[in-house]
C-alpha cells in the first residue's frame, strides 16, 4: 500500500481520503482551511438543471446525467461514469447512516426543498433533518426566524412559499436567553439547541403561534453533532415534524457532514490537518516528489507516493487570477484551461443566463485523472486531480458541487 498525500478538505478532498484510507493507504490530508462543506447546504446535489439553462429542475439526475455525459464528454461526470457515481453515493449514505445522521434519497430521484428564500431546491441526498420541508407536499409550515440571529429571514421564505402554492406563516422569537446578545450565529445557535432547557423556551414560545401549521421549518441549526437528537426532540415538543432550511454560511448542517468524514479517515488511521498551506511543488523524473507548506521561517516538505489535488477552482481558491489576465494553478503550475482572453471570462450582465466562461475553468484530466499538458500527456505521473479544480462543468448553475466532488473523489481513490 502507498503513502498519500491529499491536499484540500473539502468535500472530494475527505471522500478520496476516507475511500484510500478504508482501502488500506496511508492517508494525510493537508488544507489551508475548511473546504465547501462550511458554506454549501448540508445536502448532496448531484445534478439539478440539465440543460444547463432549463426552466425546471430535473425529477432524476441520474437520467440527466447519462443524458449530460453523452453531450459533453469533457464534464468529470464523464470521466468518472454513472455507475461510479452511484456507488460513491450509497457508500457515503451507509457511512452516514452509520453514525445515525441518515441521508435520504436516491440516484433517480431529486427532492425538492425550501432555499434560504423560499424557492424550490432540487437535491438528490438530505439529510432527515430537512426532508420534513419536501415542496411535493402541500401542508402548512411555520416558518421560525430568531431576532437575534442575521441572515435568515422568514417573511421573504414564507412569503415566497405561499405564493408557490405552499400555505406558510413565519414568526420572529425574542428569546430571553439571547436577549443578552445583539446578534448570533448559527453555530451558536445550534449548541444551544443541544440544551433541553433552550429546546424548552423555544417550544414554549412557538406554542402560541403554531396555529394550523403541519410543520415546523427552522434555519439549519438543530445541533451541532451529527445526529437526530434535537430534531426529535423538538418534534416531539412541539407533536409536529420539524425541518431545517439551509441559510447563509457557515453552513452547520454542512459541518456535520465535515464531521462524519473527518472522523472515519482519523478512525482508519488517516491524518487530516487544517490550518497549513501548501505553496509549492517538489519533482523528479516526471513525478511529485514533495508538497511544501509555508511557515513563519521556512518551507516544509511532504512526501509521498501519490499526491491528489483537491485544492478548488476559482471559487476555492485552488486557482487564481490577476488584473491582468494571468490564471493559474497555485501549488504545482498546472496548465488551466480558460478562455484565452480575460476580456472573455464575464459576460456584461453580471446575472446573465449563460453564466460566466470563467467559472467553466479548471484542470483538464485524462481518464485516469492525471493534469495534462499541452499535448494531452500527464504532467506528472504520480498526481492526480478531482473536485471542482476539474475544468469543463459548472456546478453551480448544474446544482452538481457535492455530487462532482464526491464522484470524483472516490473514483480517484480507487484507482490507487
Amino acid at each position: 500500500m502507498s503513502e498519500v498525500l491529499i491536499i484540500g478538505a473539502g468535500f472530494a478532498g475527505l471522500t478520496a481520503a476516507w475511500q484510500a484510507a478504508k482501502h488500506g493507504h496511508s492517508v494525510q490530508v493537508i488544507a489551508k482551511g475548511w473546504g465547501a462543506t462550511h458554506w454549501l447546504s448540508g445536502c448532496i446535489d448531484v445534478l439539478g438543471y440539465y440543460p444547463i439553462d432549463a426552466a425546471e429542475p430535473l425529477a432524476s439526475p441520474g437520467e440527466g446525467i447519462a443524458s449530460l455525459i453523452a453531450g459533453n464528454s469533457s464534464h468529470p461526470y464523464a470521466l468518472t461514469g454513472s455507475d461510479t457515481i452511484a456507488a460513491a453515493l450509497e457508500a457515503f449514505q451507509e457511512l452516514c447512516g452509520e453514525v445515525g445522521y441518515p441521508l435520504h434519497g436516491e440516484f433517480n430521484r431529486n427532492w425538492l426543498l425550501p432555499s434560504g428564500v423560499g424557492t424550490a431546491r432540487p437535491t438528490c441526498l438530505a439529510p432527515a433533518t430537512m426532508i420534513a420541508g419536501d415542496l411535493s407536499k402541500d401542508d402548512p409550515m411555520l416558518i421560525v426566524g430568531f431576532k437575534q440571529l442575521a441572515d435568515f429571514y422568514p417573511a421573504v421564505i414564507a412569503d415566497n412559499l405561499a405564493q408557490a402554492g405552499i400555505p406558510a406563516t413565519h414568526v420572529i422569537v425574542d428569546l430571553p436567553t439571547l436577549r443578552q446578545r445583539h446578534t448570533t450565529a448559527p453555530a451558536m445557535l445550534a449548541l444551544l439547541m443541544e440544551e433541553d432547557s433552550f429546546q424548552a423556551e423555544l417550544a414554549s414560545v412557538l406554542s402560541a403561534s403554531l396555529g394550523d401549521a403541519a410543520r415546523v421549518g427552522f434555519p439549519a441549526i438543530l445541533g451541532q453533532k451529527p445526529n437526530l437528537q434535537v430534531k426529535d426532540a423538538m418534534e416531539k415538543r412541539l407533536q409536529r415534524p420539524v425541518f431545517e432550511i439551509p441559510a447563509l454560511t457557515p453552513s452547520v448542517a454542512g459541518m456535520r457532514l465535515q464531521q462524519i468524514l473527518v472522523n472515519s479517515i482519523r478512525g482508519l488511521s488517516g491524518r487530516v490537518t487544517p490550518g497549513i498551506e501548501a505553496v509549492e511543488a517538489g519533482s523528479e523524473n516526471g513525478g511529485v516528489t514533495a508538497v511544501y507548506t509555508e511557515t513563519s521561517t521556512r518551507k516544509v516538505p511532504h512526501r509521498a507516493d501519490q499526491f491528489l489535488l483537491a485544492s478548488g477552482g476559482i471559487l476555492g481558491g485552488g486557482i487564481t487570477t490577476d488584473y491582468r489576465g494571468h490564471i493559474r494553478e497555485v501549488i504545482f503550475d498546472l496548465p488551466v484551461t480558460a478562455p484565452d482572453n480575460h476580456i472573455d471570462w464575464f459576460h456584461l450582465d453580471f446575472l446573465d443566463q449563460r453564466g460566466h466562461p470563467i467559472y467553466r475553468s479548471g484542470i483538464t484530466v485524462n481518464e485516469k485523472f492525471q493534469p495534462l499538458n499541452g499535448d494531452a500527456q500527464p504532467v506528472y505521473e504520480n498526481l492526480l486531480c478531482m473536485g471542482t479544480t476539474l475544468a469543463h462543468s459548472e456546478v453551480i448553475r448544474e446544482r452538481s458541487f457535492e455530487g462532482v466532488a464526491i464522484g470524483t473523489g472516490y473514483a480517484v481513490a480507487q484507482l490507487l
